[in-house]
């Protein structure tokens, strides 16, 4: 796509605003953007997302609730680990708002806990799923209440009821 002001470049930006129902769209490039936004025709996207992102920094010192010194060695905001992957470290995740990789996910699992469940209640995965992963989630779950079935039954010397839960639990397990 070319830029609307400039029709040379390629559109890097999409810009797009809805004041009192009045809309405004554009498709620029870097160069155009930056002269619309010197001249007060766009707004400063740096604000805007400082505005978004104020609701999640509540202090200075903290994020999500979560304390940013925790997430530092000292002062200086040097962090302690960083990961394998991007070196990314949990200070630069919080100062920035975005994870550098999904290996981040396993290298500051403590700290992304905290925040994940201070910003959607729960650390895991809440939302819908597809049919097919909801079918095995099920199986498992199944297979997990089935395996506690037979520790109690052989635990409480249950040994027929045992053996037709272990055989369920075998025919769970060709399934999955």
């Amino acid at each position: 796509m070319i830029c609307e002001r400039c029709n040379k470049k390629k559109a890097a930006v999409f810009y797009r605003e809805n004041i009192g129902g009045r809309v405004r769209a554009w498709r620029l490039c870097g160069e155009c953007a930056g002269i619309l936004e010197r001249a007060g025709e766009l707004e400063d996207l740096s604000t805007a997302i400082s505005g978004f992102m104020s609701p999640f920094f509540q202090s200075d010192e903290t994020f999500y609730a979560f304390p940013i010194q925790a997430a530092r060695q000292d002062g200086k905001g040097v962090s302690l680990r960083k990961c394998r992957e991007c070196g990314a470290t949990f200070g630069e995740i919080v100062s920035t708002g975005k994870m550098g990789c999904a290996t981040c996910y396993a290298t500051f699992p403590e700290e992304l806990s905290h925040v994940l469940t201070s910003l959607h209640g729960s650390a895991g995965h809440r939302g819908k799923i597809s049919a097919g992963y909801r079918v095995k989630r099920e199986k498992a779950e199944r297979l997990t209440g089935l395996k506690r079935q037979l520790r109690e039954a052989v635990a409480a010397e249950r040994y027929e009821a045992a053996v037709e839960l272990r055989d369920a639990i075998r025919a769970l397990e060709a399934e999955l």
